[in-house]
């Protein structure tokens, strides 16, 4: 028995499905072989355009997230844990004006020499670049998502471009 791919064989993530059911399916010397060729058949015409379009979803969550880890590869998680307090008190303060709301950003002010006023300014151009970034990297992959969700053909699936519209980070 020969299997019929019809017309699936290149699309995204159905190899991956074969394999994760245990069916083995490659070229071996110029020939095609199967491990369980009824298996991988009911497996290929079960292959929808919906899990095409998952396939191709989490390659865009993947390169999100690539792009998201560029962003903070450089900085340690220690110091990332502390950005939502930072901002918070920076925010406290800003209402306020009492410094008293601002304790770990005094702390920090006070241990750099510089005034509280500039460690907010610091804090808050930081805090703005970063949720810039997020909010590019964030809107590029659910527009790629919501576009993949549309698409009706595996053709469409198969030509549709990850590639474009991701910020340079």
């Amino acid at each position: 028995m020969a299997l019929d791919w019809n017309g699936k064989s290149a699309l995204p993530g159905l190899a991956d499905r074969l394999a994760r059911a245990g069916v083995a399916v490659g070229i071996h010397d110029g020939q095609w072989y199967c491990s369980d060729e009824l298996a991988a058949q009911a497996l290929i015409d079960a292959y929808a355009v919906q899990d095409a379009i998952a396939w191709r979803q989490a390659e865009s969550l993947a390169i999100a997230k690539h792009l998201r880890d560029r962003v903070v590869g450089h900085i340690s998680p220690g110091e990332m844990a502390a950005w939502p307090i930072k901002r918070a008190e920076a925010i406290a303060y800003a209402q306020s004006g009492n410094a008293a709301q601002a304790p770990m950003l005094s702390a920090e002010a006070a241990a750099r020499g510089i005034t509280l006023g500039a460690m907010l300014t610091k804090v808050q151009a930081n805090a703005n670049a970063f949720a810039a970034l997020e909010a590019a990297i964030g809107g590029a992959d659910g527009k790629h998502r919501d576009a993949l969700a549309a698409l009706q053909s595996f053709e469409a699936v198969l030509a549709y471009d990850l590639t474009a519209g991701w910020p340079a980070v």
